[in-house]
């Protein structure tokens, strides 16, 4: 799992620069939906893990979808600084609301790892 987390993170980190490379036309939307996609991959992997470990992840479902949302919003703008500022809380909180539920399953996890063993 941490190895899955990790790739996540990573994930998250890249797709917000390539937003900032699209706000200033330095990316296209096609790689801010690459970037996204590459996030969903990782979500998937976590949730995977978490899961196989008998950790419910219910409560993180809906954020790709949420971000996806958001994320469609702010592309259908014209691509500039202010553009981004105007949907980046939103995005923002949705990759926060994902830290928060996933560091709140590492107990569970670490509970359910200790058990196995």
């Amino acid at each position: 799992i941490p190895n899955s987390v990790h790739t996540l993170i990573a994930s998250m980190k890249n797709l917000q620069s390539t937003l900032t490379l699209w706000s200033t036309s330095r990316a296209s939307p096609d790689a801010v939906s690459d970037a996204y996609m590459q996030f969903g991959v990782g979500f998937n992997a976590v949730v995977w893990a978490f899961e196989g470990s008998g950790v419910d992840t219910s409560d993180l479902h809906q954020i790709p979808t949420r971000l996806r949302a958001v994320l469609e919003t702010c592309l259908g703008e014209d691509p500039c600084p202010a553009a981004l500022e105007m949907y980046q809380p939103r995005i923002r909180q949705q990759l926060y609301e994902l830290l928060q539920g996933l560091k709140a399953k590492q107990g569970a996890w670490r509970s359910a790892v200790a058990a196995g063993l």
